[in-house]
């Protein structure tokens, strides 16, 4: 009965990596669909005091860094520490980011929805770690 505990565990992980990777490489193709959006945002970012464009690609670093580490390693040694990391990349409790993300003004639906799949992608690799 331990054998196929171990059985389902372990195809359990494999699926949930091969998930991981299909959302990854999804957010890559969605970046690729937000050219002119992230234009437009670039233009308006010269007049403001912080960088929507700037935090998005650190947290698209971060998070498809440590996606990349969970698909290629069956035994992350790291899991706390990558655990720790993940939930303090919450791009969401950016205020700045917020209050760009729900305001009226912009309509940016594609770097909206790529911001969206990427903390999903965080959410993925916590609870695989986990």
């Amino acid at each position: 009965m331990q054998n196929l505990d171990l059985k389902n565990k372990f195809d359990n992980a494999k699926t949930a990596k091969e998930y991981i990777d299909r959302v990854a490489k999804q957010l890559l193709t969605n970046y690729q669909h937000t050219k002119e959006e992230r234009h437009k945002i670039a233009l308006w970012e010269e007049s403001q005091e912080f960088s929507i464009l700037g935090v998005i690609e650190i947290f698209t670093t971060d998070i498809r860094g440590y996606a990349a580490q969970v698909i290629a390693n069956d035994n992350l040694e790291n899991t706390q520490e990558i655990a720790d990391n993940l939930q303090k990349l919450k791009i969401f409790d950016l205020s700045y980011f917020t209050e760009w993300y729900f305001s009226l003004d912009s309509d940016y639906p594609q770097i909206k929805r790529y911001a969206e799949t990427l903390n999903y992608l965080r959410l993925l690799i916590i609870e695989y770690i986990s």
